[in-house]
C-alpha cells in the first residue's frame, strides 16, 4: 500500500494518477449498467418475462443505485475515497457473478441491486476526487471528462458486447465482467491513496463544524436549485439511461427495420456524442462563466433530435447515425449540472450536493425505464391502439410483438421532458462564479 497522499500538494501531476483510476472504476460501473440492453431478447426468452417485468428487475439496479446517491455523498464527505471505491467495485463485480449464474427474475433483481449498490459510489467518488487534488476552476472540466471516461463504458457495452455474446454467450461475457470487478478492487486499494491531512485545513472553522450525514442530506435537499438541477440532469440524461442502457436498441430493431448490430452502432455513436461534447461543456460553460446557458441549449437541441428519433427510419441509416452524435452532443451539457450543485452547497458538502443531484437524476432513469415497459406492455395487450396483435399467450412473446408505433407511444414521452427541462433552466438562478476581468493597464 503506497500511502503517500499527505506528501503531495494540490494541482500536483499525481492528481490526475488518482483520479484516473477512480474514473476507470466509474467506467466499469458504466458498462455494467448498459450491458444488459444487448441482451434484452435472449433475456425475456430465458426468463419467460413480459417486457414489464423485465423491466422492473432490471431497474431494481437504479432503485438501489438512486437512494444510495443520498447516502454516498456525505460518506465520502466523512471517510473519504479509498475504502468506499474499494469495497464498491467488490460488490459491484459480485452482482455481475450473480447476475451470471441466476436462472430467474428474483435472482436477476438481486444481482442488479447489488451491481447498483456497488456503482452508486462510482460517479461520486470519482468527481469527489477531484474537489481533493483540483482547484474549483477545473470542477465542471473534471465533471465533464469523468462523464467521457464512463462513457467509454457504454461504448464497449454495444457492439463489442454484442460480438462477445455471439463468440463465447452472454453468460461467460457477464461471470468475467464480475470477476474484473473484484480484481480492480485490489487494484484501487493499492493506488487511492488516503485523503490527505492537509484537505481539511481548506475549510473555515464554520466549514469544519461536524454535520451528521443524515443533517448534511436534509440541508442540501431543502435547496430548490439542486432539485432543479437533478431535473435537468435527469432529463438530458435520458438518452443514456433509457435510451442506451435499455431499450433504445430494440425500438431502433422494431421502428427502425435495423439489425442488433446497426443499432448497437447507433448507440455507440450517440455515447460518442457524449464521450467528445462532454469536457467541452465543461470548458466552455467554465469559459462563459454560465451554467444555465449551456443547459438551455442542450435542452433545445437534446429535445429536437429525442423528436425525430421517434421516426428511426425517416432519414436513413447514415442520417440516424449523425442524428444520434447530435443528440449525444447536446444532452452532454448534463455535465454542467453537477458543477453547478456543487457551487451551490456549502463547501463541506459538495460531495452530498454532487450525489443528490445524481439520487435525482437516476430516480427519474428508474422510473422511466419501467414506465417504457408498461406502457409497451399495455399496448400490445390492447389491440385498439394497433390495428389487432395476435393473440400473444407466452410472456416472452410480448416484446416480440410490440410494434414501431408501440415503442413510439411508450418513448414519447422523452421528448416531452424537454420543453419540462427548458423551463426549469429558464427559472433556474446562474451558479457559476463570476469571470475574472482582463486587467487594463492602459
Amino acid at each position: 500500500m503506497f500511502d503517500f497522499g499527505s506528501r503531495l500538494h494540490r494541482g500536483h501531476w499525481s492528481g490526475w494518477f488518482f483520479w484516473g483510476f477512480a474514473a476507470i472504476f466509474f467506467l466499469y460501473e458504466f458498462f455494467v449498467r448498459v450491458m444488459p440492453s444487448v441482451i434484452m431478447d435472449d433475456l425475456s426468452t430465458e426468463l419467460h418475462a413480459t417486457p414489464v417485468a423485465l423491466s422492473s428487475a432490471l431497474a431494481v439496479y437504479l432503485w438501489v443505485y438512486a437512494p444510495m446517491q443520498l447516502l454516498v455523498g456525505g460518506l465520502f464527505d466523512r471517510f473519504g475515497t479509498r475504502v468506499l471505491i474499494v469495497g464498491a467495485s467488490a460488490i459491484c463485480g459480485a452482482g455481475c457473478l450473480v447476475f451470471a449464474l441466476g436462472d430467474s427474475l428474483a435472482t436477476v433483481g438481486l444481482s442488479r441491486g447489488m451491481a447498483g449498490f456497488g456503482s452508486a459510489f462510482a460517479f461520486v467518488g470519482a468527481v469527489y476526487v477531484a474537489t481533493v487534488w483540483f482547484p474549483p476552476s477545473r470542477l465542471a472540466l473534471i465533471a465533464g471528462i469523468t462523464t467521457a471516461v464512463g462513457i467509454l463504458g457504454e461504448v464497449i457495452g454495444q457492439t463489442p458486447m454484442v460480438n462477445a455474446v455471439k463468440a463465447f454467450g452472454w453468460r461467460n461475457v457477464v461471470l468475467t465482467v464480475g470477476w474484473a470487478g473484484i480484481a480492480y478492487a485490489g487494484v484501487l486499494w493499492v493506488v487511492i491513496p488516503k485523503r490527505p491531512a492537509w484537505f481539511h485545513e481548506r475549510f473555515t472553522p464554520e466549514d469544519e463544524t461536524q454535520i451528521s450525514i443524515l443533517k448534511g442530506i436534509f440541508r442540501v435537499l431543502v435547496s430548490w436549485p439542486i432539485w432543479g438541477l437533478g431535473l435537468i440532469s435527469a432529463i438530458l440524461y435520458l438518452p443514456l439511461s433509457v435510451v442506451a442502457a435499455m431499450w433504445g436498441n430494440t425500438f431502433m430493431e422494431k421502428a427502425g427495420g435495423y439489425s442488433a448490430e446497426e443499432a448497437s452502432f447507433a448507440t455507440i455513436v450517440l455515447a460518442v456524442g457524449w464521450l467528445l461534447g462532454s469536457p467541452v461543456m465543461g470548458v466552455l460553460s467554465d469559459r462563459w462563466g454560465s451554467r444555465r446557458l449551456p443547459l438551455m441549449v442542450g435542452s433545445v437541441g437534446g429535445g429536437a433530435a429525442m423528436c425525430v428519433l421517434l421516426w428511426p427510419s425517416l432519414l436513413g441509416y447514415g442520417g440516424l447515425l449523425t442524428l444520434m452524435f447530435i443528440a449525444g452532443l447536446f444532452t452532454s451539457t448534463q455535465v454542467v449540472c453537477f458543477a453547478a450543485s456543487m457551487e451551490v452547497a456549502p463547501k463541506p458538502l459538495r460531495g452530498t450536493a454532487t450525489a443528490c443531484c445524481n439520487f435525482i437524476t437516476m430516480m427519474v432513469a428508474a422510473i422511466l425505464q419501467i414506465w417504457i415497459g408498461w406502457v409497451l406492455t399495455a399496448e400490445v395487450k390492447a389491440p385498439a391502439h394497433h390495428g389487432g396483435h395476435p393473440a400473444v399467450v407466452k410472456p416472452s412473446l410480448l416484446l416480440d410483438a410490440a410494434t414501431a408505433t408501440d415503442f413510439r407511444w411508450a418513448m414519447g414521452i422523452i421528448p416531452a421532458l424537454f420543453v419540462v427541462a427548458l423551463i426549469v433552466c429558464v427559472v433556474l438562478p446562474e451558479t457559476a462564479p463570476p469571470r475574472k476581468q482582463p486587467r487594463n493597464d492602459a
